[in-house]
């Protein structure tokens, strides 16, 4: 049987942050290699899957992301370069959406890992969108409790 293509190992990649998120912590742990460096502009800058874990965590607890639907618009590859266009939908636990953001990326993979993923996106839309859907969950949260 052929070896996956870095294409299809990136299709993969998206494919189990649908899943849960220890399936999506899961596939940084398993896909970074150990020197990754994934570059979020403007936002963050991590090296290595421990570090990109960490970021995941800390959008967990700051917007409850639990899963991310990734819609991939399209996608090209030559050698070991992979081109993305894609619509994530970051979900809370019970399936609702928080936001969705147009994203474009490039990864590098190597002998079956990502060395670098660089990924662009209007992060000022980005943040817009969410804080409605942010606020408005959390007046539901303080509201409960003092129902």
């Amino acid at each position: 049987m052929p070896s996956p293509t870095d294409r299809q190992r990136t299709i993969e990649f998206f494919e189990r942050w649908g899943v849960s998120f220890e399936e999506m912590e899961a596939s940084f742990r398993e896909t970074f290699a150990p020197a990754c460096v994934w570059e979020q502009r403007p936002m963050a800058v991590t090296t290595g899957p421990d570090e990109a874990v960490r970021f995941l965590r800390r959008a967990r607890t700051a917007l409850g992301v639990e899963t991310v639907e990734v819609d991939l618009r399209n996608i090209s590859a030559t050698g070991g370069i992979v081109h993305t266009e894609r619509m994530d939908h970051l979900r809370r636990a019970d399936g609702g959406l928080i936001v969705s953001a147009p994203v474009a990326g490039v990864l590098e993979w190597q002998d079956g890992r990502i060395v670098s993923w660089r990924e662009y996106f209007d992060s000022a839309s980005f943040v817009g969108r969410a804080l409605p859907r942010l606020a408005a969950a959390g007046f539901q949260r303080i509201r409960s409790q003092f129902a």
